[in-house]
């Protein structure tokens, strides 16, 4: 048989709902022209993390549409107006780290940085500008080949 570099083609379904991010928010700065917002979530593991693919194996953390882990989310939010009612500028910062899930597998942590200005022309006509920038550290998986001993392993007695 002739192996090729295209190896086999998988079906999935990824039906279903992902983590659940349960947050509190705090305006620490409300002004009639600022706004700084605090934030802190969490993020819970919902449904199994067990999905297969057609072929009956088990498909690995990063296609599941669940994490399996909890997980922290800070966040800040600002903004301000420089021309009242006119020209404003925003920032947002957040930060999320995942714990190791049940299977040996941590998602990298996660920095999130947002800058922008939205300029309102009209009415019905606003003018956004923003930057986005995202850091991921690597993933972990720490697992082991080893396995708990079964009745199987017993040695035999020679009679």
């Amino acid at each position: 048989m002739e192996q090729t570099a295209q190896g086999e083609s998988t079906n999935f379904s990824a039906n279903g709902i992902g983590d659940i991010r349960v947050g509190l928010k705090y305006n620490m700065l409300p002004t009639l022209r600022s706004l700084v917002v605090l934030g802190f979530g969490v993020y819970l593991p919902t449904g199994s993390t067990q999905r297969d693919d057609n072929l009956g194996n088990l498909m690995e953390s990063t296609s599941q549409t669940r994490s399996g882990a909890v997980g922290l989310n800070p966040t800040l939010y600002q903004t301000y107006e420089l021309v009242p009612h006119k020209l404003n500028q925003f920032a947002s910062a957040s930060y999320r780290h995942t714990f190791q899930n049940n299977d040996g597998y941590q998602f990298g942590d996660q920095w999130d940085f947002n800058l922008g200005l939205n300029l309102v022309t009209v009415p019905w006509l606003v003018l956004s500008s923003q930057f986005n920038y995202r850091y991921m550290v690597h993933d972990n998986f720490s697992s082991s080949l080893s396995r708990s001993a079964t009745p199987a392993d017993a040695p035999r007695l020679p009679w």
